[in-house]
């Protein structure tokens, strides 16, 4: 196989060049990003140097950061085939779609520069067609944007203005990603409800998330606004992020395998605020526990990286997975991290969240504290959301929505809050 080489961009700026030779990666920064007063590198673990930073074939953090841009699992599979490539040729996959990715990298060829923008309005029954179409073609129009977003669910970039959407194409940035339900509903129906539900809840109990809405065309739909973006449409400036797995240096693969309490500690201690971030990183901690989130992994946290240093941004990707569990048997499902002792979510007591706390360098009473709050906070506003959602206007699938957030509260919070 002959090199190959990709140009990587934050926003306009040239910052360095991505190369791929043997199945080896490596990446050298750019002589003008290095000599600029607002350099800074793209990771911890690759710091401004002329030298290029080169895998080895075991260790290839280079392939891994970028790789982390890519879909996952069956929206992975999704993209591969309708690339005409294995899923395994990551190198490939950028190659076509690393122009939009997470945060503010674009990967273009030499030479290659992305074609002027626009928007291009979806109505309705366009993006009813798109949600009708999956999984045998991608959500966004391959002439306009092709998604590079990690994940393991179908999305779409989309922009959102004055309740309008539309698809942008070309180098404008997108402001919201739209989700549809579950590519399996017989298994995990309703999730966008779930997912919808969930985030709401988590505002109202003091975490910073990103706003979300929900719509029906008739099919459901999630939408959440980016957050790794700054300013007013059409003024966007996209921000370089990284997910926790990137942040470390990790495989996406690694993001359950080594999703603890521990490399949660590693995480705080990369941000400047390592106080505020300890006290966040808890609450999402006990929240994703009260409320049976099994699937809060490594690359469900994100960071922004800047000169000012490394901050924790909003959350996302809340949901409640105990719910698909056999019923009788959802204490039996494991945890997304070890929790003191407990690996189920049925085996967790209040000194197993005590220690929680306690990793993160919290005083045991301001660790108290914040889980009784916090258990108590989910009970009520759970209840209180789904009051709101019962006496809202009818549509089609609500009692079987309505039927399913409330096994999250008596499933799922109202078994787990008793610690509080």
């Amino acid at each position: 196989m002959t090199e190959r080489r990709l140009n990587v961009f934050i926003s306009s700026t040239l910052v360095g060049e991505l190369v791929e030779n043997k199945g080896l990666w490596l990446f050298k920064y750019a002589e003008n990003w290095l000599n600029s007063p607002y350099a800074y590198p793209l990771a911890p673990y690759l710091p401004l140097r002329s030298a290029p930073h080169v895998d080895t074939g075991s260790y290839r953090p280079v392939q891994w950061l970028f790789d982390n841009l890519l879909p996952e699992e069956a929206a992975r599979v999704l993209l591969a085939r309708d690339l005409k490539t294995s899923t395994e040729d990551a190198f490939a996959m950028l190659e076509a779609i690393g122009a939009e990715s997470a945060g503010a990298l674009s990967l273009l060829a030499p030479q290659q520069n992305l074609a002027p923008g626009k928007y291009v309005p979806l109505s309705n029954d366009e993006i009813s067609r798109r949600i009708r179409n999956l999984p045998r073609m991608p959500m966004n129009d391959r002439s306009r944007k092709r998604m590079s977003l990690a994940g393991a669910q179908h999305k779409m970039l989309v922009v959102s203005y004055q309740d309008q959407l539309f698809e942008p194409s070309g180098d404008y940035p997108s402001t919201h990603i739209l989700k549809p339900e579950h590519s399996q509903p017989d298994l995990y129906p309703f999730t966008v409800r779930n997912e919808f539900f969930c985030m709401r809840l988590a505002r109202l109990c003091g975490l910073e998330v990103p706003n979300v809405d929900i719509g029906y065309v008739p099919e459901a739909y999630y939408l959440v606004e980016r957050f790794d973006r700054e300013g007013e449409f059409p003024q966007l400036r996209r921000l370089h992020v990284l997910d926790g797995c990137q942040m470390l240096g990790l495989s996406a693969g690694a993001k359950y395998r080594l999703s603890t309490v521990d490399t949660l500690v590693k995480l705080q201690h990369l941000c400047r605020s390592k106080a505020k971030t300890a006290l966040r990183l808890f609450r999402w901690v006990l929240f994703n526990f009260y409320i049976g989130n099994g699937d809060a992994h490594l690359k469900n946290l994100t960071f922004v990286f800047s000169p000012d240093g490394v901050e924790l941004m909003p959350h996302y990707d809340f949901l409640s997975t105990l719910i698909y569990e056999p019923l009788g048997q959802h204490l039996d499902a494991e945890l997304s991290q070890p929790l003191g002792s407990a690996r189920y979510f049925g085996q967790v007591t209040l000194q197993d969240l005590l220690a929680v706390g306690e990793a993160f360098g919290l005083r045991g009473n301001v660790a108290a504290k914040e889980i009784s709050l916090m258990a108590k906070q989910v009970s009520v506003h759970s209840a209180s959301l789904i009051d709101e959602y019962a006496s809202s206007t009818n549509h089609v699938g609500k009692s079987g929505e309505l039927r399913m957030l409330r096994q999250i509260q008596h499933l799922a919070v109202g078994e787990l809050t008793g610690l509080g």
